[in-house]
């Protein structure tokens, strides 16, 4: 069994892909209006063709007070959709505890041994032969592994989709998530609204996949292991089961990197790109490239190095 190293002193915040901490930073900076003295439309009531607007709003941010948008959320979506989740979850699968599900249950132990993260999520089952794992909620975190990927993925790449998931967690993902979850997911598949969704979701799911981004950064700082990060994506990416014995990490590393090379003309560009942003997920050839990016730049090393 490989030695990994426990990262005590891992700054999720400098983890992060670029975009996603910028992103996040600016969520993170937003605030909400809760309760205000209303003196604002007093001001207007007596100087209604003044139109003072820039005066109004400084007498009204100064008699308001503010959520951060983070705590508007815990407050709002994030509280319903976790009380959602919590329910379906416990009624749909299997409970992962140290008496149920031994091995499993070890398995998040160690991936958060390794991130030293200290809120251990509760961890499910659900019915779904396929490679796919979720999590969902900020104050009750759960982390839901389909049957597929228990059977599908080495102890390795089990770390890695564990700490992916933690990852989301930890880099402050699953609020803005939830929230999109909530006011997109509803109508993805519903044809009333089909082309109000095609258009809605590009700038939505933008950030949505940057932020796997930054969870596969942190999947493979959990299980230390590139090559176990980048059979993970190959197993997600369709390889059939009879040909786990045969995979072929350097041909898809060589996928990954001509990607970006390939399909250069001005049609295929537009084509690539309108493609990518309307998925929910980034490809696996992409999420595989911008990892291989990162962990060649030397950061994965300098921060395994500083633990």
């Amino acid at each position: 069994m490989p030695t990994r190293k426990v990262l005590h002193n891992i700054d999720f915040a400098s983890v992060m892909h670029p975009d996603d901490r910028k992103t996040i930073g600016w969520l993170n900076g937003l605030q909400v209006p809760y309760r205000t003295n209303w003196q604002f439309l007093k001001e207007i009531a007596m100087h209604p063709l003044e139109h003072n607007i820039k005066e109004w709003y400084e007498i009204f941010k100064a008699g308001a007070e503010f959520y951060t948008f983070q705590d508007f959320l815990r407050a709002t979506t994030s509280k319903y959709r976790e009380a959602w989740n919590e329910v379906e979850n416990q009624g749909e699968g299997v409970n992962i505890t140290a008496e149920s599900l031994p091995k499993m249950h070890n398995q998040l132990m160690e991936a958060c041994r390794i991130l030293n993260i200290n809120q251990i999520p509760s961890y499910s089952t659900d019915w779904m032969y396929a490679p796919y794992h979720f999590s969902n909620g900020e104050t009750h975190r759960r982390i839901v592994m389909m049957s597929g990927s228990a059977d599908m993925f080495d102890e390795n790449e089990m770390l890695f989709v564990l700490g992916h998931e933690l990852g989301h967690q930890a880099a402050g993902h699953k609020p803005y998530h939830m929230l999109l979850e909530t006011f997109y997911m509803p109508f993805i598949n519903d044809g009333a609204f089909a082309a109000w969704a095609t258009i809605v979701k590009l700038p939505l799911l933008e950030w949505y996949r940057i932020s796997d981004y930054t969870a596969d950064r942190i999947g493979l700082l959990c299980c230390q292991d590139i090559n176990a990060a980048l059979s993970t994506m190959i197993k997600k990416a369709g390889l059939p089961l009879k040909c786990y014995d045969d995979i072929n990490i350097p041909a898809f590393i060589q996928q990954a990197r001509d990607f970006d090379q390939n399909f250069t003309s001005i049609l295929d560009k537009g084509i690539k790109a309108l493609s990518v942003r309307s998925s929910e997920f980034p490809w696996l050839v992409v999420r595989a490239a911008k990892l291989l990016e990162w962990y060649e730049s030397g950061e994965y090393q300098r921060i395994i190095n500083n633990n």
